[in-house]
């Protein structure tokens, strides 16, 4: 459906104007975008702003640990991806990063860790600008 066609879209410039409809509209938008932790495209959500509408969370599941879990195949040592693994989930739960080493004691296995982990935090789609 066009935007223009839209009728939340046509009460709001009716009563806004088309411009503060639009930004209304695009606030909407980023709501839902950041509410689902940016799980969905921006398109998406500018498609369920402009309807009206909040998508169900369930039809957009996480792929976070995916993604990481993808990038991890590269690195051969078990332990290290194990311990990256932990310490990614554990981040995402507190909200900022945490390094949990699990078993690795070796100084430059746990360099290695923080070095990845901090690449894919900084990498993590939904990061605070």
């Amino acid at each position: 459906m066009s935007l223009i066609n839209n009728p939340k879209y046509s009460a709001l410039s009716e009563s806004l104007g088309p411009y503060l409809a639009t930004l209304q509209i695009a606030k909407d938008a980023r709501e839902i975008a950041n509410s689902l932790d940016y799980r969905i495209p921006w398109a998406t959500a500018l498609d369920y702003a402009s309807r009206g509408e909040f998508p169900n969370p369930k039809d957009y599941p996480d792929h976070r640990l995916d993604r990481v879990k993808e990038y991890l195949t590269y690195v051969t040592d078990i332990e290290i991806k194990s311990a990256i693994l932990l310490s990614y989930e554990e981040s995402l739960a507190k909200g900022h990063l945490l390094y949990d080493y699990n078993v690795i004691e070796d100084d430059f296995r746990k360099a290695r860790v923080r070095v990845i982990l901090n690449i894919l935090w900084d990498k993590r789609p939904h990061k605070d600008k």
